[in-house]
């Protein structure tokens, strides 16, 4: 290529011509690239018809034989990722952890255990399991009355010294009765969330929690009317609330008869008071006993554990749930368990970032703009730029882990987030992509199978009002690449 020809210049304007230069030569080889792929790629038109200014969008497709860019456009710009962060988090786990990591909850007896009476209390150490749900907890609990145990005549003391930081701040976007918004404890069971149903009942709406939580009454406020059914149980809204100083969970709106049994998906009381009553409810069910109350005491797990409870679940299966469904809450433990594994403990987020970064430098992977939150993209903070994330996919690509990460990608068409998108085209099951949404923020990035045959690793960042607007854009990338590369 020849070389950038300009009239003499004064001195002061030399290095706005040396900027230029590389400028003109980045969009020549992106050009380049694009006429390689044997069909033009009508960005301008796409950007026009998204209503999206030039500096809202960060997009690249790397060929993952290193040769340069089929396509680029403002690549470096560092923007807000949205879960597209979680591909970071996942592949540094990977790494550092590796794939067949497991968590252990421990159990220890704070007093005797005579004739199936525990004289004391139980402590329950959280290991920062990110998935402990009723079915794991119900087999524990087995494991419990295996042991011996019928009865606790103490409390059950809860140690979640794994983890620091704010457990009970404000919801990300103000509500909290929404499984996403669910902050991280060392002791998390079952997401911190139980699916309510509803169910008509002559003037009233039934409401029961599945799975069980014992001391919780519904402060029931669902108004039954009539009429078609229109938004069900969207039209109901969940909080927390208290009687006579207990906790209880309120249930208000509108409800249709005509909308039949629904059931949502919510978050609900602390993480103190949701690991009470799951505990006591799965405890009755397995046929134990405990009239005792639940707190937390941090550091008190001394000795050696009397049962010990291991995930049957592996990192990989973990990053699997957290990359096809975007499980917010179990990225965060994911990302926290660096620090901890690290002996940074009580692990918190500051920790586990200086973890990845200096992981990222072990591996040439330097990224100056790079900003790591909570390792989600539940974040207003984080920033990446497009070029990185794809660099960071290219760099996986070529490690022992890189069918465990792309495996984990929701796949185009098929399955997870994406499961929906490009439905009936060529490219469906040949495209693996991570997605991401904010207000305001949409993103995208993962795999593409050429049908030239040719594996690229793509990304593309929407930061702005007109991000919502994006998926058309998203999509004719996708469809671009699988066509042209």
């Amino acid at each position: 290529m020849s070389s950038c020809r300009f009239p003499r210049l004064a001195e002061a304007f030399r290095s706005a011509r040396r900027a230029l230069c590389l400028t003109l030569a980045a969009s020549l080889v992106a050009a380049a690239g694009a006429a390689r792929a044997g069909g033009p790629l009508p960005w301008h038109e796409w950007l026009a018809a998204g209503r999206l200014g030039q500096d809202q969008v960060g997009a690249i497709v790397l060929p993952l034989d290193g040769g340069p860019p089929l396509f680029a456009h403002e690549a470096q710009r560092p923007l807000n990722p949205a879960s597209t962060m979680k591909l970071l988090t996942t592949y540094a786990a990977l790494s550092l952890l590796g794939p067949d990591y497991r968590w252990r909850t421990e159990l220890r007896l704070r007093g005797p255990l005579q004739d199936g009476v525990l004289r004391g209390d139980l402590i329950l150490r959280g290991g920062g399991d990110p998935k402990l749900v009723i079915e794991d907890l119900a087999e524990l609990m087995a494991h419990m009355r295996a042991a011996g145990l019928q009865r606790i005549d103490g409390d059950l003391v809860i140690d979640d010294s794994i983890y620091g930081g704010d457990v009970t701040g404000a919801a990300f976007d103000g509500d909290p009765s929404q499984p996403y918004n669910v902050r991280p404890f060392g002791a998390l069971m079952n997401f911190k969330s139980t699916k309510l149903v509803v169910r008509p009942n002559g003037r009233m709406a039934e409401v029961s929690f599945d799975p069980a939580l014992d001391d919780i009454p519904v402060d029931n406020q669902i108004k039954l009317v009539g009429g078609p059914c229109r938004h069900g149980v969207a039209n109901l809204m969940v909080r927390d609330g208290a009687q006579a100083g207990a906790p209880t969970v309120r249930v208000a709106g509108s409800y249709s008869r005509a909308c039949g049994e629904q059931s949502m998906f919510a978050a609900v009381l602390d993480h103190r008071q949701f690991v009470h009553a799951l505990f006591k409810a799965a405890w009755r069910a397995a046929g134990g006993q405990w009239q005792g109350r639940t707190r937390i005491e941090r550091n008190v797990s001394q000795g050696a554990p009397w049962l010990v409870w291991e995930s049957p679940r592996t990192l990989a299966d973990v990053i699997y749930d957290i990359n096809k469904f975007s499980n917010n809450v179990m990225a965060r433990h994911v990302m926290l368990q660096l620090a901890a594994e690290a002996g940074m403990r009580p692990a918190v987020e500051a920790d586990a970032a200086r973890i990845v970064w200096a992981w990222l430098a072990a591996q040439r992977l330097r990224f100056d703009e790079l900003v790591v939150d909570n390792g989600s993209g539940l974040s207003r903070e984080e920033r990446t730029s497009a070029e990185h994330l794809a660099r960071v996919l290219r760099h996986a690509a070529t490690g022992p882990y890189a069918d465990l990460l792309r495996d984990s990608l929701p796949v185009v068409g098929v399955d997870g987030t994406m499961r929906k998108r490009l439905l009936g085209e060529p490219i469906v099951g040949r495209a693996w992509v991570k997605t991401g949404s904010l207000n305001n923020v949409r993103a995208i990035a993962g795999y593409v199978d050429a049908a030239s045959g040719k594996r690229y690793a793509l990304a593309l960042i929407v930061n702005g009002p007109g991000a919502a607007e994006s998926r058309p854009l998203q999509d004719s990338l996708l469809r671009w690449v699988y066509e042209n590369g």
